[in-house]
């Protein structure tokens, strides 16, 4: 099957919203005589989509505070510069609500599409035990004996007990690649989830008076309370020192890190000194630059744990760092110019890249392709 037209996407998209005229109604009737997979492929998208969505035409969008929950604002003024919202044709506002919320055109045309498939080995977690053991989490299930602490591994978790064989402190290392993201419960109880490209290092028993682990890259934290041994984190520039908290460590850009609070307190101690974190409230510290304590967006902040990136008048740019964590592949953007149109909207970590690309080239008009070296081209 031939690749669409915008016109013909724009005939789809008014039949979903019930927008289209007599005229533009035969034109389809005209499409689908000539593809009759295209109107098979209609009715299977319509039967998995919510029946009274579908026939109201999603206009749920026109009702006031809907876009305001999905965290992004469109702004009314008509300037050169303002952020492309992911939307085809600003008269079906009904017709966009379709596609950001549930990626229609992506999702059609990641069925029917034919894409540039580059073979590649899976990447694995890995753990990688004091004695120098490595053990693939990504492979090995179950129970596991190494350094006197019993592992289980199950469900994308990593439970650590300690057996009362040994008291070592001595420290493993867990890495979670690019694509993938992975939790681990502590002796102590505490649970960690880590992001994407991310590496833990940790004891498999705290045999101190602290309790003392290393983050490189995101993870969120559920420490369990002992006010007798407080917890540190250890992040490449900056300690984190709570009793018993939940908050989110990111520490991607080389050379800004951010803790952010969800409940109960936390203690920053950064060569700038130190600050006391409230909930609510995340601390940024860039390298040689006062600590900055702000008010963050938990849905932004915490999404990734959903596989959700939420971006809001963003540079195509700085969205694409986000790609190489979350699907293993590097990003080039050849012209200077796309790379600086802003947009708002979600990246899915649950879809297919394939699917960020389509929405990109039915709303924005942006052709993207992956290379034979898996490398993801923006034009």
């Amino acid at each position: 099957m031939a690749e669409l037209t915008p016109y013909e996407e724009y005939l789809l998209l008014g039949k979903l919203s019930n927008s289209l005229n007599e005229d533009e109604a035969r034109a389809l009737e005209l499409l689908w005589q000539k593809d009759p997979d295209l109107a098979m492929n209609y009715e299977q998208l319509v039967r998995q989509l919510p029946a009274h969505k579908v026939q109201d035409g999603f206009r749920e969008a026109d009702d006031p505070g809907f876009w305001d929950d999905l965290g992004t604002r469109f702004p009314d003024t008509k300037t050169v510069d303002r952020p492309r919202v992911l939307r085809l044709f600003s008269k079906y506002r009904a017709v966009a609500a379709a596609v950001i919320v549930l990626a229609i055109v992506s999702f059609w045309f990641s069925k029917k599409q034919e894409h540039h498939v580059v073979v590649q080995s899976k990447p694995s977690v890995e753990l990688k035990l004091a004695d120098g053991t490595s053990i693939n989490l990504s492979a090995q299930f179950g129970d596991i004996k190494a350094n006197g602490a019993a592992l289980n591994n199950n469900n994308k978790t990593l439970t650590v007990k300690n057996t009362g064989v040994s008291r070592s402190n001595r420290i493993n290392t867990l890495t979670v690649p690019a694509g993938l993201d992975y939790k681990v419960r502590l002796d102590d109880g505490t649970e960690i989830w880590m992001n994407s490209s991310t590496e833990l290092q940790f004891p498999s028993h705290f045999s101190g008076a602290s309790r003392e682990i290393s983050i490189r890259g995101e993870a969120y934290l559920n420490v369990a309370h002992n006010s007798e041994k407080p917890f540190i984190v250890h992040l490449p520039k900056t300690t984190v020192q709570v009793l018993g908290t939940e908050f989110n460590v990111n520490t991607y850009d080389v050379r800004t890190e951010s803790v952010a609070l969800v409940e109960g307190s936390v203690q920053l101690h950064t060569p700038a000194g130190e600050n006391k974190l409230s909930p609510g409230k995340e601390a940024v510290y860039t390298e040689g630059e006062p600590v900055l304590i702000k008010s963050f967006d938990a849905r932004k902040t915490l999404s990734w744990q959903k596989g959700l990136f939420y971006f809001d008048e963003m540079k195509l740019s700085d969205i694409c760092k986000v790609i190489p964590r979350w699907f293993d592949m590097q990003v080039v953007i050849d012209n200077p110019a796309t790379g600086n149109k802003k947009f708002v909207g979600v990246l899915d970590r649950n879809q297919p890249i394939g699917v960020f690309q389509d929405d990109l080239r039915v709303m924005a008009g942006i052709d993207s392709y992956v290379d034979a070296e898996n490398v993801l081209h923006f034009k």
